[in-house]
């Protein structure tokens, strides 16, 4: 199964449900929605639609410490993402948090954690190798994000394929690039590999990538 997705609505909501049958939902970052959002999500989506949760911000800004604000965070994200029916929670730091002495232990404990309270979390980690996050999650059920565009790892549960763009978030991706995410996805031996766009030009390169996989609506 392949999936692909914006970051975020692009366009507005509805259109949006028209177009595609993913999105990675980036509201959650700064705030849990409402039940009446979750509700109309749902209605709009069509069936088989698959949502995944990027988890809040604060949980990565306080370096996955197991801290109060920390723990009520992951609670929170855990059960919006049961209501949305969500098959992931992402939960992402920028590329300064890298590994240490310091930050291993912590995100080991953080893992911990997060296996027994969130089905299907996944770790975006751009400042960690896949190799370097490998050793510190083992045999946890937590996923592991990367970049096919820099790695390219067998993955056989869910690989979920993060593109911020090659320079952040204003950067575009060419045909080339493009051309490369689907050869990864037509190459994956995944049970489910989903694609996340999160450049600016995430609208246009989903839909250009979905056409040439033959993804549709």
């Amino acid at each position: 199964m392949i999936s692909i997705a914006c970051s975020g609505f692009p366009v507005p909501v509805s259109r949006y449900f028209q177009e595609f049958k993913a999105v990675e939902v980036s509201d959650t970052e700064l705030g849990m929605p409402g039940v009446g959002t979750v509700r109309r999500w749902l209605r709009e989506a069509s069936p088989g639609f698959v949502f995944t949760v990027l988890a809040p911000k604060q949980i990565a800004a306080a370096g996955f410490v197991l801290e109060t604000g920390v723990l009520q965070a992951v609670d929170a994200v855990a059960g919006f993402a049961k209501q949305l029916k969500s098959q992931a929670v992402v939960f992402a730091a920028a590329q300064d948090f890298v590994p240490s002495k310091k930050t291993k232990p912590q995100l080991k404990e953080f893992i911990k954690h997060v296996a027994k309270r969130v089905p299907h979390a996944v770790l975006d980690l751009p400042g960690w190798s896949n190799k370097e996050l490998r050793a510190v999650v083992g045999t946890a059920p937590v996923h592991i994000a990367f970049d096919p565009l820099e790695e390219q790892p067998d993955v056989k549960s869910l690989a979920y394929l993060r593109l911020p763009g090659p320079s952040g978030y204003r950067s575009r991706y060419d045909a080339a690039a493009l051309e490369r995410v689907v050869e990864y996805c037509e190459a994956s031996s995944a049970k489910h590999t989903f694609v996340a766009f999160r450049n600016i030009d995430r609208y246009e390169n989903a839909r250009t990538v979905m056409g040439k996989l033959g993804v549709t609506k």
